[in-house]
């Protein structure tokens, strides 16, 4: 039932700011989220020396988390969707939390391999439960840039995750550390099950002059709001086997596992190709994310302003995440021959910075396109991003040891990039994917 909301004229004049703590608080889980899955990359050769594991050994248990993860998507969406976000995700921070809890209680690789794929499993539900969230408390104009504060919460999230985690290493042991980054998620989860609500029109302190802000650009029909289950008018397997849908995922697949050199891989190769210690990879893996960072809010800044004065997706979301990717690509194949250390860091951040603009085209695009879908869009999207996450985490050690060195999987990571941008090249964003899913089956 909506609660009433009275509000004196003062009140009405004034628009109250509850939706900007609601952008607030999820990307505090966001950047949580990455603390806690991303540890596990700083204390990679700490790990593998302490249970007398092998490089692969450990690349797999990395890896396997991003099958559960992707696996979970679509039907974490759907619980999102079924539940509302509010119960849907504090349910998860919690659980998700505890099973970070399982992975330092590990006596071997069968123990860490069990507790990241029930991690994987459990922080599937989190990108899918906070775009349900941003489409029902944010106009289509700003959710880019909200989804660029997103993707810059990630970041931040796996910077200090390795700059804190390589810090804490030489005081405590691994387990210590994954013990202590259980306690954020949890405390988390206890105050946002009581402050939020699914939709604006039920939270207390939200006054009618915010509601008319937030509604002003919304369709009728909000997702996730936890009122009803989805009753689409087609099959689901039509809706994932579009072309947008397609094209979409297949863009996440490469964006997401380039990435995964950056947070999982960089301090191993820091260490073995670049001769630096556990300390000096840990902080030296900050900087790439401490750009893309920068790059996420920029990038989602200037995609809307895009959006809003031209009024073409295809200017504002397409270009710019096409433009981004192929500058990044190429910013990528300058830094390899550099032998200065810190320069070729420079040229690595810089690309990371501009190939950033990417993420909340991505993101913004689901909201623009979801439609009553929005759950499982998002869901599939992120799920073909995990898939394209777990194979460039597990065949990087491989790369290494088949060539006998970094050079070809630094290469492969360069090369997605390239493919993304083509993916994005034949996608026209215009229209929701559902609608679009009607036409291509009525065409059968």
């Amino acid at each position: 039932m909506t609660t009433a909301i009275v509000a004196s004229p003062d009140s009405v004049l004034r628009p109250t700011r509850v939706r900007y703590l609601v952008v607030a608080a999820v990307c505090v889980i966001t950047a949580i989220n990455y603390i806690q899955r991303n540890s596990i990359g700083a204390a990679e050769t700490t790990i593998r020396d302490d249970l007398s594991l092998t490089r692969e050994q450990t690349g797999d248990a990395m890896a396997w988390f991003f099958w559960s993860y992707a696996l979970f998507q679509i039907p974490s969406g759907w619980l999102a969707q079924r539940w509302g976000p509010r119960w849907a995700l504090t349910l998860f921070a919690v659980g998700w939390s505890l099973a970070l809890g399982l992975a330092a209680l590990s006596a071997g690789l069968a123990g860490l391999i069990s507790a990241r794929l029930l991690m994987g499993m459990l922080q599937a539900g989190v990108f899918p439960c906070v775009t349900l969230i941003l489409a029902a408390w944010l106009p289509a104009s700003r959710r880019a840039f909200a989804s660029g504060l997103l993707n810059s919460c990630m970041l931040i999230g796996g910077a200090v995750s390795s700059q804190l985690t390589g810090v804490l290493l030489n005081y405590c042991g691994w387990r210590e550390v994954f013990g202590l980054d259980v306690l954020p998620g949890v405390i988390w989860a206890v105050w946002f099950v009581f402050w939020f609500r699914n939709r604006p029109q039920d939270h207390r302190a939200v006054n009618p002059a915010e509601l008319t802000i937030i509604t002003a650009e919304l369709t009728c029909s909000q997702p996730g709001t936890g009122k009803s289950p989805i009753q689409p008018s087609f099959r689901w397997w039509t809706l994932l086997l579009s072309a947008p849908m397609w094209l979409i995922g297949i863009q996440q697949f490469f964006r997401a596992g380039a990435n995964r050199f950056f947070d999982m891989w960089l301090p191993t190769y820091l260490q073995e190709e670049r001769g630096g210690s556990v300390l000096s990879a840990g902080l030296l893996t900050g900087l790439p994310s401490y750009a893309a960072i920068i790059g996420g809010m920029v990038g989602g800044w200037f995609s809307d302003s895009i959006l809003q004065q031209t009024g073409s997706r295809r200017a504002g979301r397409q270009g710019v995440a096409i433009g981004s990717l192929l500058v990044a690509t190429l910013c990528y194949l300058l830094a390899y021959p550099i032998s200065d250390l810190w320069l070729a860091i420079s040229v690595l951040s810089l690309g990371y910075f501009i190939g950033s603009f990417a993420a909340p085209c991505a993101y913004a695009l689901t909201m623009d396109m979801g439609g009553k879908q929005l759950g499982v869009v998002f869901g599939a999207m992120n799920m073909a991003g995990n898939f394209g996450s777990w194979a460039f985490v597990w065949v990087v050690p491989r790369l290494v040891s088949w060539s006998g060195g970094w050079g070809l999987a630094l290469a492969v990571f360069a090369g997605v990039h390239l493919l993304a941008a083509v993916c994005w090249m034949p996608l026209n964003p215009n229209g929701t994917i559902g609608d679009r899913a009607k036409v291509d089956r009525s065409k059968e």
